[in-house]
């Protein structure tokens, strides 16, 4: 089954959305080890409110317009995500044209269906749209998107050691990467 295309995220129109955004990342959190954020307690627990108000700071981001989050349904019927993507565009007169990628989740329930490929594709028209042209990502080794993002046209920047501790209380270390989409005019 074909995804329909991304959604922009609007918060007049998607806030409801937040509880499963915010879901999607505690799964990838709790059943992948993803480096996002925030950790489960003790108990192998995620405090869902912190997540969640994360994402309505995110959407305040949007509505302020140095953010752009997309939405990528799982069918036509826009219920439920698949995954998303946001793209950070912090305010800068040095790097006004510098857009940083930042949560592109999967949900568990549809990965290998082209969702990032999907939300991806969206963010780099938007980004563009709002003249930014150079866009940063960051990913930690040995996850799957590390291999996601070459595919997807971004280059590698380097490798840093240590740079974060993921869910189990481990120093992992952290892959960079960056896309100029001026060079797909």
């Amino acid at each position: 089954m074909s995804l329909p295309p991304p959604t922009l995220y609007d918060p007049a129109k998607h806030k409801s959305l937040l509880p499963q955004i915010a879901q999607i990342q505690a799964d990838c959190i709790l059943q992948d080890n993803t480096l996002a954020t925030f950790h489960p307690d003790k108990y192998g627990r995620m405090d869902m409110q912190r997540v969640l108000h994360y994402w309505l700071a995110n959407s305040k981001q949007v509505e302020q317009g140095t953010r752009a989050i997309i939405l990528q349904f799982a069918d036509d019927n826009k219920e439920e995500l698949a995954g998303y993507v946001s793209v950070y565009m912090k305010v800068s007169e040095t790097r006004p044209f510098l857009g940083v990628v930042e949560k592109m989740m999967v949900s568990p329930l549809h990965r290998r269906r082209g969702v990032a490929r999907q939300v991806l594709g969206m963010l780099e028209e938007v980004a563009r749209e709002k003249g930014r042209w150079l866009l940063e990502l960051d990913t930690t080794v040995g996850s799957g998107a590390e291999f996601v993002y070459p595919k997807l046209g971004y280059k590698e920047l380097g490798v840093v050691p240590n740079y974060g501790v993921d869910p189990k209380g481990n120093l992992v270390d952290g892959m960079y990467f960056y896309k100029d989409l001026r060079e797909q005019e």
